[in-house]
């Protein structure tokens, strides 16, 4: 079957969004299974930038697009970007899950409330009620979008919401929600029995995640993780799909780590070399501006995410950015109690992390291809493609993808 799966090796932010962007006009359908607006790809298009929140990153090259069962769906701002990426496509050929879960207005009062209650212990989310859509969902109170059919129905699940949060809302509020939610009611559908046919009658689709394998909620450094599946076992859940149809899968690391709110970090640099790295790569959040904490590539933790997610290749993304740097460091194993450890355990912070030093190809443009050649020997893994640049067309291809 050709499709194919795209996660995150790392905390997120890896380039995914360029990956996906330059894969998909290879592939009839690209597909989002996971995450919310908390999650953004970045797609640099001549002198403008498109900056994906819900829309799947596959959107200019796709044929397509699908926001599938597993995604939770702040309804005005599915519209706004809509209509911003009626500017670049005039033709959108969109697919909903009428399964998807929606975030409302106290969801976001919600998790606010949960960042304050934890003061010291926040977990330093983008507080756009992502964790509690997921929150109601999994306590069997959410709201999918098949709710809207009914107002009744729709305003019994806001009261219960309400009553379960202690917050109040509005019942105008209902309203609201209805009149956003009829700008998106075409492309409302049964997309697991599309996703189905499509692969059944020999399309090619590709499956893409939100964030990185460690901040899913199962594998991650939990309690500072997100609220879903970033792995590749969450595009099952996330699409409705058997496991039968999904082939291949392809994780996207950068050259360097970097991490977006609290929790462990074993490789994070700080102070003047923290900053030159984080203005080099303009390390800031897509979604919420946030400075990005930066860190060296971690072969550690990228062997578990090979484990994982059962890759079969690699993208390695913001090669030039780190090529600045002039000296470049590689985590290549961990120390515990006197005993080396070669793989990331998202729950133990190990005590010493022990490296290796890289020369920078700023001017020797053989040095990159030593790191390369050192990563795929690590993790036994093929490196595919490799990003040069913010452009969308800044990608190296270094190896074929067999699907």
């Amino acid at each position: 079957m050709d499709t194919l799966t795209v996660v995150g090796c790392q905390f997120g932010d890896e380039g995914k969004g360029k990956v996906i962007d330059y894969l998909s006009k290879d592939f009839d359908v690209s597909v989002r299974f996971n995450g919310g607006e908390n999650a953004g790809h970045t797609v640099v298009v001549g002198d403008k930038t498109i900056k994906y929140h819900l829309v799947p990153a596959g959107f200019l090259g796709s044929k397509t697009v699908v926001i599938a069962n597993g995604v939770v769906i702040n309804i005005k701002k599915l519209v706004e970007e809509i209509e911003f990426l009626k500017t670049f496509k005039s033709s959108i050929n969109l697919k909903i899950s009428e399964m998807a879960h929606v975030v409302t207005e106290l969801h976001f009062k919600r998790d606010s409330y949960l960042e304050q209650v934890r003061g010291a212990g926040h977990i330093g989310t983008t507080l756009k009620g992502i964790g509690p859509a997921y929150e109601s969902k999994f306590g069997r109170y959410g709201i999918r979008l098949v709710d809207f059919r009914d107002r009744k129905k729709l305003l019994g699940n806001l009261s219960l919401i309400s009553k379960i949060y202690q917050i109040p809302f509005d019942e105008k509020y209902v309203d609201s929600l209805l009149e956003d939610y009829q700008m998106i009611e075409r492309y409302i559908s049964d997309t697991r029995s599309y996703l189905e046919n499509e692969i059944e009658n020999g399309k090619r689709v590709l499956f893409e995640t939100a964030q990185g394998t460690f901040i899913d909620v199962e594998s991650g450094t939990y309690p500072f993780v997100t609220s879903s599946y970033t792995t590749s076992g969450g595009v099952t859940v996330g699409t409705g799909l058997s496991p039968r149809y999904f082939s291949k899968f392809l994780g996207v690391a950068k050259a360097y780590t970097t991490r977006v709110g609290e929790g462990m970090f074993p490789t994070e640099m700080f102070g003047q070399e923290a900053d030159v790295l984080r203005n080099f790569g303009n390390e800031f959040g897509t979604t919420t501006g946030r400075p990005r904490r930066v860190g060296h590539l971690d072969i550690p933790m990228l062997r578990r995410a090979v484990k994982l997610n059962s890759l079969d290749y690699i993208a390695l993304t913001k090669v030039d950015v780190l090529g600045k740097m002039d000296s470049i460091k590689v985590a290549v194993s961990y120390e515990s109690n006197g005993s080396e450890i070669k793989e990331f355990d998202p729950s133990r912070v190990p005590d010493k992390v022990n490296y290796e030093t890289f020369k920078s190809w700023r001017d020797d443009a053989s040095n990159l291809q030593k790191y390369i050649d050192f990563i795929q020997s690590e993790l036994k893994v093929p490196i595919v493609l490799i990003g040069t640049g913010e452009k969308r067309d800044a990608i190296k291809v270094n190896g074929r993808l067999a699907l």
